[in-house]
């Protein structure tokens, strides 16, 4: 994460708590805005309380330095918790605010924290231009602290595009200028941005020395966040040079940091260096553990970073599409108002033309009918734009449901799909490398197998369901021997119900013939009876019956079951399509939640119905209703 706050020299925390019980109007906003900056490193939620009432009071006096800083430092305390539309909201208001006084060192503040907003979009040049604009605001002024902050930060963006040179550039002129103010913590930030370089460059005999320094500043300053971005750094560099006791001491306090204080960016990446140290000493199952640490910690975080980056485009989408339908509806009223008042100026002149000459009497009549006909059809196309109005509303809620649906087959795809895959790889980089034996491999892939079976699984229900979807897809109906299906599902889900010790009651006749399309009906079968498996207990039992009516046809499962609540079963049976969270199985089986929605859809397309009878703890009932016109043939009851 870009850490570009800290403390400059500025009046002791403690004596300015001690003043402000004292302190009214414009002074006590202007020291509790100095509390929230010196603590929205320390105690975020400390901090935005005494923001908050900073923003109100300054709404009271109309005080707009105070509105503005304090609403820089309700920005950034919601960047630092992930909050990014929320975050930018805020700092373009401070910005704004900011901009009218004007006040250029507050305005390059501000900056700076719209530039982290960039960095965290991974737009990295609007983010340096961000910070160029900063450092340009305030060069020459008395704030030395927000010039070394904006060159620190242009610095550790030009890392992420690889310029070095412009990096090592912009660092060292921050150095230089800190000299004059005596911060240790920019200092520190300054010299970690060198080692980054170094390390970019594979000089690692100079990162180490470079990370050392900075991590002795920042345990001086007893700055954690900053410690623990350090230590995985040092970490690196240690093990790139061989220096394994080295690595995995410093790595292992680094863990020990994250850990105390919920850094989970520097957690992941701690957890990741020191896999590979523990892999090049041989010792496979630590190397695994922490590699499989990283794994979930990364997962997370990228999917939480995409969630937040997706959430805060689409605000700065929507904001923009605001402000261009407001100059829209501007520049239609201004033409509005063009026309009346030419159309007032044609009237009064047809009327000043009617006192002097009579004989334009009827041309002012002629006149004052096509206004009329004007105005009928300016009522027209008024209804004609309410109308398109409402029908953009309507495909608007549309592609949201749309789009909510594409994000969650994404957030499936994207994190059901990438830790198993990713430990598929890592155990094939091990193998090929010699670093696991024959034996350990055969181990190691049992505990794999469950995993790729659950991958296997999603992805058939997600390229059914998709296919199902696009136009042009045609049901195929044929002659399908029920039984036939559910007997091969029930060999298919052999491995889960003999791990389990299942029994399975199939009491449906020996052949019953349906007429219908067998993809879309072994799909169903299979959905719900791995789901009945899934839930199911240990030498639980399944009962599968199928029961004839005048008609309809019921073919049920029923298991012994964790059972659903009645919110649940309303939520997969409603008539939108909703995918629903997953819950884990009775052995922690995992899954998508799109089973039950494609069963549903695909017994609608079958004509038929999908209902579901369950109460918690006692199990669950599963329906599939179909037309009684597709029965081909029925014969007596089997079981297995």
């Amino acid at each position: 994460m870009l850490s570009i706050s800290a403390q400059s020299q500025q009046p002791d925390l403690d004596s300015l708590k001690e003043v402000l019980p004292n302190a009214s109007g414009q002074e006590r906003v202007d020291v509790l805005n100095e509390i929230a900056t010196q603590l929205r490193e320390i105690s975020s939620q400390e901090a935005m309380d005494f923001s908050l009432e900073a923003e109100k009071l300054s709404q009271e006096l109309n005080y707009t330095y105070g509105l503005s800083k304090s609403k820089e430092n309700i920005g950034w305390i919601y960047y630092r918790g992930g909050q990014w539309q929320l975050a930018f909201d805020f700092s373009e208001d401070a910005y704004e605010l900011a901009s009218e006084i004007p006040d250029s060192n507050l305005a390059a503040r501000i900056l700076n924290n719209m530039g982290a907003l960039y960095y965290a979009q991974q737009n990295y040049q609007m983010a340096i231009n961000q910070f160029k604009m900063a450092f340009e605001l305030v060069e020459g002024s008395d704030d030395l602290y927000t010039q070394i902050r904006s060159l620190n930060n242009v610095a550790f963006n030009f890392i992420q595009v690889e310029e070095y040179d412009s990096a090592v550039f912009y660092a060292k002129k921050a150095i230089n200028i800190n000299e004059s103010s005596g911060s240790p913590y920019l200092t520190s930030f300054s010299n970690r941005v060198l080692g980054d370089v170094h390390v970019g460059r594979g000089q690692f005999d100079s990162a180490v020395v470079i990370f050392e320094k900075s991590l002795q500043m920042a345990r001086v300053q007893g700055i954690t966040s900053f410690q623990a971005s350090v230590m995985h750094r040092l970490g690196n560099a240690y093990l790139q040079l061989g220096e394994l006791e080295k690595a995995e001491k410093i790595l292992e306090e680094g863990i020990e940091v994250s850990e105390a204080n919920n850094y989970r960016d520097e957690l992941s990446k701690s957890h990741k260096y020191l896999s590979q140290v523990h892999q090049r000493r041989g010792d496979i199952d630590l190397a695994y553990q922490h590699l499989n640490q990283y794994t979930i910690i990364n997962d997370s975080l990228v999917d939480q970073a995409n969630r937040d980056r997706i959430a805060l485009m689409q605000g700065m989408f929507q904001e923009n599409l605001e402000k261009s339908e407001l100059e829209l509806l501007k520049a239609q009223n201004k033409n509005q108002a063009d026309n009346l008042l030419f159309i007032n100026r044609i009237v009064w002149l047809v009327s000043i033309a009617a006192i002097i000459v009579l004989i334009l009497g009827l041309r002012l009549y002629k006149l004052n009918r096509n206004v009329k006909k004007y105005n009928q059809d300016l009522i027209l196309q008024k209804q004609k734009i309410a109308d398109q109005n409402s029908d953009l509303e309507q495909k608007s809620l549309q592609l949201e449901k749309i789009n909510e649906t594409k994000n969650k087959l994404f957030s499936i795809l994207g994190h059901d799909l990438r830790g198993p895959i990713g430990s598929v790889k890592s155990l094939i980089d091990l193998t090929l490398g010699g670093a696991i034996s024959q034996q350990e491999f055969m181990s190691i892939l049992k505990t794999l197998k469950k995993d790729v079976d659950s991958v296997h699984f999603t992805l058939t229900n997600t390229l059914k369901w998709s296919l199902a979807q696009m136009e042009g897809f045609r049901v195929n109906p044929t002659s399908v021997s029920m039984n036939e299906v559910v007997q091969g599902i029930i060999q298919l889900l052999a491995p889960q119900i003999q791990t389990k010790s299942l029994h399975i009651s199939n009491e449906m006749p020996a052949d019953v013939i349906l007429y219908l399309d067998r993809d879309l009906i072994e799909v169903v079968v299979r959905n719900i009876l791995s789901n009945a498996v899934k839930f199911s207990p240990e030498s639980g039992e399944i009962r599968i019956v199928f029961e004839t009516g005048e008609n309809d046809l019921l073919w049920c499962v029923s298991d012994q079951g964790k059972g659903m609540y009645p919110e649940e079963i309303e939520q997969i049976l409603e008539s939108d399509y909703s995918i629903t969270r997953s819950k884990p199985g009775t052995q922690q089986e995992k899954g998508s939640g799109l089973g039950l929605q494609v069963c549903k859809e695909f017994v609608r397309m079958s004509k038929g119905n999908l209902g579901i009878e369950s109460e918690p703890g006692k199990g669950t009932k599963v329906c599939v209703s179909l037309p009684a016109h597709i029965l081909r043939n029925h014969s007596e009851t089997v079981s297995s």
